[in-house]
C-alpha cells in the first residue's frame, strides 16, 4: 500500500556527550573522538572570559547595593570588612565550578563528571577514606608547626590577639559553608580542567599509524595510483607526541598556575607551589580528584580557623616562613604516602573502564588471581 506522505527517515541520534577510549589515564580523558586541536584552546578562552565576566558581574552588583543602600563613599564596602572581603572572594572562586562545567560540555562535548574521576563521577568511598587520613595528617602537620615555632621563636607569641568569641563563630560558620566548595572549585578548575586540557594534547601510535594510512588511501584514490605502505614517522614527531601524551606537562601547568593564583612571596609562594604540584601527581596517580579535594578542604579549614580566630587579617602578599614549608613537606609527604599505598590496596582504578582492562593499582605479585576493582 501506499501512504502519502512517505513515513520520515529514521536519522542516527548523535551522542551529546563523548566518552573517552576504555584504558584512558586520567589526564588524558579529554582526548575523545570529538577532540580537535582548537577544542581545549577554546574551552580555555570561554572558561578565561566567562569567569571574569562573572567577577566584573558580581563586584558591580555589590557596588550597586552599596549606592542603593546610601552608604557613604569613605566607607569602603570592599576592602572595609574582612569577613565580607572573605565570603566575597570565596563565592569569586566557587564560580569556577559552574563555569568549568559549561566549557566541558558544551565546548569539549563531554561530562563534567569526567573531570571527577576516571569512572566519570566522584567515587564517595574513596573520597571519605581520604578524609580520614587528611585529618591525621593536617593535624600532625599543624601539631609539628605549632611546636617548631615554640622552639624556634620564644618569648614571641604563636597567635595574634583574639578577635572574641561571637565574630569567631560566625567567621567559622560562614568558613565551614564556603572552604569545601572553594577548595573544590580550585581542584576541578587546575588539576581538573587544566591538567586535562594539556593532557589532550599528543596521539598515541596507533592514532599516528591510522592517519598515516590514512593518508595514504585518499593519496592513491586520488592519483589512481596503487595503494603504498605509508611512510614511517620520524623519531623526533613520535618522541615529541610522546612528551605532550606524558602527565609530567600536565602536572607541571596545573602546579604553575594554581602557583600564580595565590598573592605570596617567597616561602609562602613555594608552599603552594609545592602542595599544587604534589596534589596534580596524586590526582593523576590515583585517576580522580577525590585526594586532593579532601586535604585541600581540610587543610584550608584549619588555616582559615587559625585566621579567624585572629580577626580575618589579609594573607595578601605574605611571604611565610621555612618552618611552615617544613610543615606543609611533612603534611604532604605523609598524606601521599598514605594515600598511595591504600590506593594499592583497594586495587582503586586509575584507568577509565573497559572490557579487558581493569585499570585497578595492583601488584601483580600479591594479587595475582584477585579481582579488584575501585
Amino acid at each position: 500500500m501506499w501512504a502519502w506522505p512517505p513515513p520520515p527517515v529514521a536519522r542516527p541520534v548523535t551522542p551529546q556527550t563523548c566518552e573517552p577510549p576504555p584504558g584512558t589515564s586520567y589526564h588524558r580523558i579529554a582526548r575523545t573522538e570529538r577532540h580537535r586541536w582548537w577544542r581545549p584552546l577554546l574551552a580555555l578562552l570561554v572558561a578565561v572570559s566567562s569567569i571574569l565576566l562573572l567577577s566584573v558581574f558580581v563586584i558591580l552588583v555589590v557596588e550597586l547595593l552599596a549606592i542603593i543602600r546610601k552608604i557613604p563613599n569613605n566607607a569602603e564596602l570592599l576592602g572595609g570588612d574582612p569577613l565580607f572581603d572573605l565570603v566575597l572572594n570565596l563565592l569569586l572562586i566557587i564560580l569556577m565550578i559552574p563555569v568549568v562545567a559549561f566549557a566541558v560540555r558544551f565546548v569539549q562535548k563531554r561530562r563534567f563528571g569526567s573531570l571527577s574521576s576516571v569512572e566519570g563521577r566522584l567515587r564517595w568511598s574513596w573520597l571519605w577514606v581520604c578524609a580520614l587520613v587528611s585529618l591525621v595528617c593536617v593535624a600532625l602537620s599543624f601539631g609539628y608547626l605549632i611546636t617548631l615555632l615554640t622552639v624556634t621563636d620564644a618569648g614571641e607569641p604563636l597567635f595574634g590577639e583574639p578577635v572574641g568569641l561571637r565574630p569567631f563563630l560566625i567567621s567559622m560558620a560562614f568558613i565551614i559553608a564556603l572552604v569545601p566548595f572553594q577548595a573544590a572549585a580550585e581542584e576541578y578548575a587546575t588539576r581538573g580542567f587544566l591538567m586535562q586540557l594539556v593532557g589532550s594534547y599528543g596521539s598515541t601510535p596507533a592514532e599516528r599509524a591510522a592517519r598515516r594510512a590514512r593518508k595514504a588511501e585518499q593519496r592513491a584514490a586520488r592519483t589512481g595510483a596503487a595503494l603504498e605502505n605509508p611512510p614511517a614517522e620520524s623519531r623526533l614527531v613520535a618522541s615529541w607526541n610522546r612528551f605532550l601524551a606524558a602527565p609530567l606537562l600536565g602536572i607541571l601547568v596545573s602546579g604553575l598556575v594554581f602557583t600564580v593564583m595565590h598573592d605570596y612571596l617567597d616561602w609562602a609562594l613555594a608552599d603552594v607551589a609545592l602542595f599544587g604540584l604534589a596534589m596534580a601527581w596524586l590526582t593523576w596517580y590515583t585517576g580522580g580528584l577525590e585526594a586532593a579535594i579532601t586535604l585541600h578542604v581540610v587543610h584550608n579549614l584549619g588555616a582559615f580557623g587559625f585566621s579567624a580566630y585572629e580577626g580575618l587579617p589579609d594573607p595578601s602578599g605574605s611571604t611565610g616562613s621555612w618552618e611552615g614549608l617544613s610543615a606543609t613537606a611533612i603534611e604532604i609527604v605523609l598524606y601521599c604516602l598514605i594515600v598511595v599505598w591504600l590506593a594499592r590496596r583497594r586495587g582503586l582504578r586509575r584507568t577509565t573502564p573497559g572490557r579487558n582492562d581493569s585499570g585497578s593499582l595492583q601488584t601483580p605479585a600479591r594479587h595475582a588471581g584477585r579481582s579488584l576493582q575501585g
